[in-house]
């Protein structure tokens, strides 16, 4: 559920660099401000800057703090969050969840992210392990290197949820057939729901690919980072 025209205050606590490329923001969370894993935000800056608002939350809602995680770019609004300072703050005019994009308890799913795309996933595991909910889970997480986000927390996390997988893939200079061959022999076909989560074209060649694969196109979730 999407709630929009709403008005909530952020207040950063820091920024921290994820890798070479990514950052997080932390922010205290509002009282009283309730979510679920996978929302996204809708960010207000003072003045008018350009460049993508919205903003999936890589925070669990059992978490203390909120956290929004991004590739660094040259858009106004993300040269604004990279330099974010303690103390400063920025509003909320919308947030919430589009096209049923949360993990069902008891459903098999599987998790597709390419890039910083992992940033929902990072909120659906985390809340899954603290919730201590049950299903199985595979995630697969493509990424032009090795240095993955939140590499460290999932594996941990992995050893904690016991019907969780997960599958890293670097696709640099993978060609498009032998990543389809890859991706094959990583993921399920016989799952209950499948996520996807990042840049546009990934988004378009993973449906295409889970439809030769026989999946039933109902069974899939996407959330498209634009621009990044």
């Amino acid at each position: 559920m999407a709630h929009q025209l709403v008005d909530i205050e952020l207040t950063v606590k820091h920024v921290r660099p994820e890798t070479a490329q990514h950052l997080s923001v932390v922010f205290e969370r509002p009282r009283g401000f309730d979510y679920e894993p996978g929302d996204w935000v809708d960010l207000a800056f003072a003045g008018e800057l350009r460049g993508g608002r919205t903003y999936s939350l890589s925070s669990s809602p059992t978490e203390p703090d909120l956290m929004i995680t991004f590739k660094e770019g040259q858009s106004e609004i993300k040269r604004a969050l990279a330099a974010a300072v303690p103390g400063e703050t920025m509003r909320i005019t919308a947030f919430g969840n589009d096209y049923e994009f949360q993990l069902d308890e008891h459903r098999d799913s599987v998790l597709i992210a390419g890039g910083v795309g992992v940033a929902p996933f990072r909120s659906m595991l985390k809340e899954m392990l603290d919730a201590r909910r049950s299903g199985s889970v595979v995630l697969v997480y493509l990424n032009a290197t090795d240095d993955f986000l939140f590499r460290d927390e999932l594996d941990a996390w992995r050893s904690e949820l016991p019907e969780a997988r997960v599958e890293y893939l670097v696709t640099q200079g993978v060609k498009r057939k032998d990543r389809e061959r890859l991706l094959r022999g990583v993921i399920p076909d016989d799952a209950h729901h499948y996520y996807v989560a990042g840049a546009e074209g990934m988004i378009e060649s993973t449906e295409a690919l889970l439809d030769t694969m026989g999946v039933d196109h109902d069974d899939i979730r996407i959330d498209s980072f634009g621009g990044y």
